[in-house]
């Protein structure tokens, strides 16, 4: 049994772990990924990615490919009482104003996690399959982790563990961290199946007091992810074809065949999250600390966005460009969001299954119709699209109070607010781009929002005063409202806004200045631009100098 020595362990892969491997690699991070599965799955689980997500992916190198292969146009019955009573129609809508991806996509898990298993390829990662963490114990250096493969054992010397290995986290049990919340009595089916008698492309929901059916296309193909509620006192019936074929044929659909199973399963829904997502040097993310129920589609998200709040802190510590208690800044700033998507998905949970007589008649004559409302539609998937999550009051969100202790800036985003995207021209005349051209890579951004000469000066002294300083870890931009570079501007330094888009969408003045994180949420911002409290914010968080960088 000999012992090898990585940098960041990562265990388990699904769309958490793989998330954070590919943004750990591509930081030139030594990263390992194991997984118990002897087998990739062929689940579709977590089928419905988010516009936060897809941003992330942008990030990452795989919304492409994710949009070439997933579903954006969404159309829906729903059928209550025995009647339809809604037949819903969600066009693809395209990229508006800071938001170059405002659709929900529909893809299965498992189509999800190859695209990532691609890109972690391509950046020189593997997952090893058939690998069980058994012990682990860790010291002020590193963790000892034991893995089992078979009959053989490795011991693993990390700098850094991560749990990404879902609700029955062996990290997390490793810990004595204990999953804490309400779970329902309440029991559902599901499964992945080819359907017959079904409209290629619609999906249905049916209701009926305590009784629930679903059937969600996940191809053009005729495979579709089919739900069901069941009884759940009693003798629990096991989950089969047949099962679900009766309970279509009871519930409405007697015309419909269900045959060729890929996967069946059965869940209960739970609330449930630990105290803390650190132990030392030992992290836990997504599944692995917090469950929830799927109501909403949150889950595998929120997962992926633990991760990409993960990565990049994790990467600066282990590269020794940051402090080590940058990391307690991930709790601080995940743990509540955990909190906030609870809490609505089990509201959610409540609107969308109750079957009190009230919220059933809330749901049937009030919800129901109001969802044929195109505007009601979009509210509830901008709702759930996590572009509204903030690290407001997050100890690394800074420049929000002046000196005076007034508000610095009243209009566009905040310190710990998602930066938006914005559409502007390159300044070496290549043509269109947009911000998050900027943003996509392991590092920090500096947006200089310059106008006049005077401004124009002293911001591109600081853009070199940054650059120098920080290297690749910070890398500044002077925005200028015009459609060529000012003279005596250094075009490489330079983005054009000549619609003032950006400058309108970041509420910037002439002078400001925002600071975007690695993962596209602003650290710090200031208006008039303070040099001496940018140079503050920077040398918290990024007193390191700059490093090469995988790509």
């Amino acid at each position: 049994m000999g012992t090898t020595d990585v940098q960041v362990l990562v265990v388990g892969a699904g769309p958490t772990g793989l998330t954070l491997a590919c943004d750990l690699l591509r930081r030139g991070v030594g990263c390992r990924v194991v997984d118990r599965a002897v087998a990739f799955h062929r689940r579709s689980r977590g089928k419905g990615l988010q516009p936060r997500t897809l941003e992330v992916f942008d990030d990452l190198g795989v919304a492409e490919q994710v949009l070439a292969v997933g579903r954006r146009a969404h159309r829906l019955r729903l059928y209550a009482g025995g009647r339809q009573v809604a037949d819903l129609s969600i066009p693809p809508r395209p990229p508006r104003p800071g938001v170059p991806y405002p659709d929900l996509v529909v893809l299965p898990q498992w189509r999800t996690e190859e695209l990532l298993r691609n890109r972690l390829a391509a950046l020189g990662g593997v997952v090893e399959r058939g690998r069980e963490l058994v012990a682990l114990s860790q010291d002020d250096d590193g963790v000892t982790v034991t893995v089992a493969s078979g009959g053989a054992a490795e011991v693993v010397r990390a700098g850094y563990v991560v749990g990404c290995d879902g609700g029955h986290s062996r990290v997390r049990e490793l810990l004595g961290l204990v999953l804490r919340g309400e779970g329902r009595q309440e029991r559902f089916v599901l499964g992945d199946v080819e359907v017959d008698g079904l409209e290629p492309g619609v999906a249905v929901a049916w209701f009926d007091g305590r009784e629930y059916l679903a059937a969600d296309p996940l191809d053009g193909r005729g495979t579709w992810q089919v739900q069901a509620r069941v009884p759940s006192d009693g003798r629990p019936e096991p989950v089969t074809v047949e099962l679900l074929q009766r309970l279509f044929s009871e519930r409405g659909f007697p015309g419909v065949r269900l045959h060729d199973p890929t996967w069946l399963s059965e869940f209960a829904p739970r609330a449930a999250l630990v105290d803390r997502y650190r132990a030392g040097r030992v992290l836990l993310a997504g599944d692995a600390a917090h469950v929830h129920s799927p109501a909403g589609g949150q889950g595998l998200n929120t997962g992926v966005q633990d991760a990409y709040n993960l990565g990049w802190k994790l990467g600066l510590v282990v590269a020794g460009a940051a402090p080590g208690d940058l990391l307690d800044t991930y709790q601080e700033e995940r743990l509540p969001v955990a909190r906030a998507v609870l809490a609505g998905s089990d509201r959610g949970h409540t609107v969308v299954f109750s079957a009190h007589p009230v919220v059933r008649r809330l749901r049937e004559r009030v919800l129901a119709p109001l969802l044929r409302l195109d505007a009601v539609q979009r509210a509830v998937l901008d709702r759930s699209a996590e572009l509204a999550i903030s690290y407001r009051g997050s100890s690394l969100s800074g420049g929000r109070v002046g000196p005076a202790g007034r508000l610095r800036s009243r209009r566009g985003p905040h310190a710990g607010d998602r930066a938006p995207d914005a559409r502007c021209r390159a300044a070496d005349g290549s043509g269109p781009m947009r911000l998050f051209d900027l943003f996509r890579g392991p590092h920090a951004t500096l947006l200089l929002f310059a106008g006049r000469a005077a401004h124009r000066e002293r911001l591109a002294a600081l853009a070199r005063e940054v650059g120098e300083r920080h290297g690749d870890d910070v890398r500044p931009a002077i925005v200028v409202p015009a459609d060529r570079v000012p003279v005596g501007l250094d075009a490489g330094a330079a983005v054009l806004d000549p619609d003032g888009e950006a400058h309108r969408l970041y509420g910037a003045d002439a002078g400001a200045l925002v600071l975007v994180r690695p993962d596209g949420y602003i650290g710090h911002r200031s208006t008039p631009a303070d040099a001496v409290a940018l140079r503050e914010h920077l040398g918290a968080v990024f007193p390191g100098r700059g490093r090469t960088v995988v790509h």
